[in-house]
């Protein structure tokens, strides 16, 4: 195992003393605040123009609330500073019904920049029966403030105005209707003195959301680092750098070297930003959703992802000669990398399922799933836990002893790309 150490030890330090892996673990943090910077600048500059829209009213009872409720909106966008926070909407009263003539005039008044809108009320609206649509008429299709506005507050209003037609107390209704609330909990426990725990209400942030988040940062480094392994061991055999150090090293050390040294690198580039978005959600007080449990089982499975998929990767680089033979190799793996994502739906219903266990237990899934499982509730068992790592393991080192046998086969065969079969031929030969 000396030379496999020393064989990682070169690679690590080759990509670590470089100046673009040093320039990269500064910028992208830098990257990263400045975004989060402009974004918080980008939404304080919100929209304060006024917002003059036309009311064409055919009811001729429901412009006079429309006014009101402009009113109370244009009162609750301004701050206690008095500084304003949205743009104020001023409603103007027109004439109706309104003529194609008319609907011109007004679309002429939207494009002169005079009027932002106008918004046409039929007369039939207020008929539950055969209820009429407002029409709204507006250039700014991008700008839904004011129509989301209007057709909350109409439907209220209409709404209000169907029940006094039929002579029904609005008030009296909404009381009756109100609907019964439930509060989702977990379970009642006994506390250490041997109390009665009451139950905590369910935290959908933590039940869920975290798990998720966890399952994509394992995922986003596997799909972007690993690939490059593959890319290092076809510039060496290209160079002929690979035959020298096989005249050193085993296949087999220098395979499992290669994959220490850039597994190693990968994980300081996780574990840096990681432990970057963890310190700015302790700072936002948001820290105590991530137990200390569930973080070590997620350096545990990020390196085990990095390691596993960084090893099939390497029996790519071990046959091909070129990166257009490695192409077309390249398919499947991605589509075993990218198939536990496609199983987050039922797992996070079901997380203790006899498909979720199994799936688990599929090495190439189980850094996701397992560590999904984890956060979850109720949560993996320690024994699926432990032994998922254990076969895990097994089987990144019994890919990387398949990618030193057919590294040392594949190094002598040139002009022609190689298949799986072939492949597992150089494996068994």
């Amino acid at each position: 195992m000396r030379k496999t150490f020393i064989v990682a030890a070169a690679e690590f330090g080759n990509s670590v003393r470089t100046k673009a892996f040093i320039i990269s673990m500064l910028l992208v943090p830098i990257l990263m605040v400045l975004t989060m910077v402009g974004q918080n600048a980008l939404m304080e500059r919100v929209d304060t123009a006024d917002h003059r829209f036309a009311v064409v009213d055919e009811t001729g009872t429901l412009a006079g609330a429309i006014d009101r409720a402009a009113a109370e909106w244009n009162a609750g966008v301004v701050g206690p500073a008095g500084k304003q926070t949205g743009p104020r909407f001023l409603a103007e009263q027109r004439t109706s019904p309104l003529t194609d003539e008319d609907r011109v005039r007004l679309s002429e008044e939207v494009t002169s920049g005079r009027l932002f809108a106008f918004v046409e009320i039929p007369a039939g609206v207020t008929d539950p029966a055969t209820p009429a649509r407002v029409r709204y008429y507006s250039n700014h299709p991008g700008d839904d403030t004011l129509p989301r506005w209007l057709q909350t507050t109409v439907s209220a209003i209409v709404i209000s105005e169907r029940f006094r037609q039929s002579s029904i107390d609005r008030a009296t209704v909404d009381r009756l209707t109100r609907p019964v609330r439930m509060d989702q909990l977990g379970l009642v426990q006994r506390d250490a003195h041997g109390g009665v725990k009451p139950a905590e209400r369910v935290d959908r942030l933590r039940s869920a959301v975290v798990p998720v988040i966890l399952m994509f940062l394992v995922f986003m480094p596997v799909m972007t680092i690993t690939p490059q392994l593959m890319n290092n061991v076809i510039e060496e055999k290209m160079s002929r750098i690979s035959e020298v150090l096989l005249g050193s090293v085993t296949p087999f050390d220098l395979m499992l070297g290669k994959l220490l040294g850039a597994g190693g690198v990968s994980i300081v580039i996780a574990f840096t930003y990681t432990g970057g978005a963890y310190a700015a959600a302790a700072y936002f007080g948001l820290a105590g959703i991530v137990s200390a449990g569930l973080l070590v089982e997620f350096g545990v499975f990020l390196a085990l992802a990095l390691l596993l998929f960084g090893s099939l990767y390497l029996a790519i680089g071990s046959a091909c000669s070129t990166f257009r033979d490695a192409q077309s190799l390249m398919m499947p793996v991605m589509l075993v990398t990218i198939f536990p994502m496609m199983m987050l739906g039922p797992i996070l219903k079901t997380p203790d399922s006899l498909f979720a266990v199994g799936a688990s237990f599929f090495p190439f899934s189980t850094p996701y799933i397992m560590l999904m499982r984890s956060g979850l509730n109720p949560p993996a068992p320690l024994w699926q836990v432990l032994l998922s790592i254990v076969t895990t393991a097994a089987t990144t080192l019994a890919v990387v002893w398949a990618s030193g046998r057919i590294f040392r086969t594949g190094l002598l065969m040139q002009g022609k790309a190689p298949t799986f079969a072939q492949m597992f031929k150089w494996v068994r030969a």
